[in-house]
């Protein structure tokens, strides 16, 4: 049951933004950047360490069609801009970033996975299959309702979307 309700709620979550980047949503503008500061992250591995370098870099933003100009505007970049250098940036409600990172691939690529998270949690439900004492995977495949007909289109249903996710975020 967990299953269905994080594959609900992340999905519901998702596709919202989804929508918006997919119908390309926002107001096209320049950002004319006044500053711009340097981050680190580091990720700590079991073998290695790895350091990501991300740059926020403000400045006014101006609207492309005329309209709204906004001072003190922060956008996460992947690299530095010197000062007075224009660069494209999108206003999305309140926030602004570049468009590049509005990137549909991930958020598809989780709404996928949810796909699967629905099809596995649903298996669970109809054979108990990950309950405490509950039968083992071969017992319970063998349990099914319906076997014929539900193991494979539950199967196929897991199948498409961790496939799916697989494509959207390495292709996408």
């Amino acid at each position: 049951m967990g299953l269905l309700v994080v594959a609900a709620v992340v999905a519901a979550l998702t596709i919202p933004d989804l929508r918006s980047e997919l119908a390309g949503e926002g107001t096209d503008g320049t950002l004319t950047v006044s500053s711009c500061e340097a981050h680190t992250k580091t990720h700590y591995g079991t073998h290695r360490r790895t350091t990501e370098l991300k740059f926020s870099c403000t400045g006014t933003w101006t609207a492309e069609h005329g309209g709204a100009t906004y001072q003190d505007v922060a956008v996460q970049t992947s690299s530095r801009f010197e000062t007075g250098t224009k660069i494209p940036v999108v206003q999305v409600d309140d926030t602004f970033e570049q468009p590049q990172e509005r990137d549909p691939g991930k958020d598809a690529a989780i709404l996928a996975f949810c796909l699967s998270l629905l099809a596995f949690g649903s298996y669970c439900l109809l054979t108990g299959f990950g309950t405490r004492n509950g039968p083992g995977f071969t017992a319970s495949w063998q349990s099914l309702p319906a076997a014929t007909v539900t193991g494979p289109v539950l199967g196929g249903i897991f199948a498409v979307g961790v496939l799916a996710a697989l494509v959207c975020s390495l292709a996408l």
